[in-house]
């Protein structure tokens, strides 16, 4: 694989994993919200928050794959795995490593909440917000693309709607 594509890959997986992440984020919001008045019934409502987030997490990987692959760079398998290990950026490269970890256990936790059962669900899935704030901060000590125009309006959009669903999540409890 050249460098050239691994730096691409890692790039696009990186930016459409944050969004996806970020949308994710939001459709949890407003199906635990009273803005949709009452749950909504239909499953696929729900089914749809799940694969953003596997799809979100399968983009994680990728992103993560591409860059220990990149020979730019040149991280180790550990730098990439182990939060703090990383001598070069160590601060952004340790937000990226926890946000991966901490959006595994999300899923995971979703993959098996029948078995599980909802009070540790729901416990464990409270890390979506440290998930979304330690991967925005991730993407934005270290990404390439942080001042690109599309970015920043994806970012001030999607951002003000996560912010303003979790005030209001917040304020008015679950729905």
């Amino acid at each position: 694989m050249t460098a050239a594509l691994t730096w691409h890959i890692s790039r696009a997986t990186g930016l459409v994993g944050w969004a996806l992440l970020m949308v994710a984020t939001i459709w949890g919001l407003l199906l635990a919200s009273r803005l949709l008045e009452r749950r909504p019934s239909p499953s696929w409502l729900l089914d749809l928050h799940r694969h953003l987030g596997s799809l979100t997490l399968i983009l994680v990987v990728i992103h993560i794959g591409a860059i220990w692959l990149d020979d730019f760079v040149d991280y180790t398998a550990l730098e990439v795995a182990v939060p703090f290990v990383s001598d070069v950026d160590t601060l952004a490269i340790a937000l990226g490593v926890l946000s991966l970890w901490m959006l595994v256990a999300v899923q995971a936790t979703s993959w098996q909440r029948a078995r599980i059962g909802p009070g540790l669900w729901r416990r464990v899935h409270l890390l979506s917000a440290p998930v979304l704030i330690a991967a925005s901060m991730h993407g934005w000590m270290i990404g390439t693309d942080g001042d690109h125009p599309i970015v920043i309006v994806l970012a001030l959009v999607l951002g003000s709607e996560v912010v303003l669903l979790l005030g209001l999540r917040l304020r008015y409890g679950r729905g």
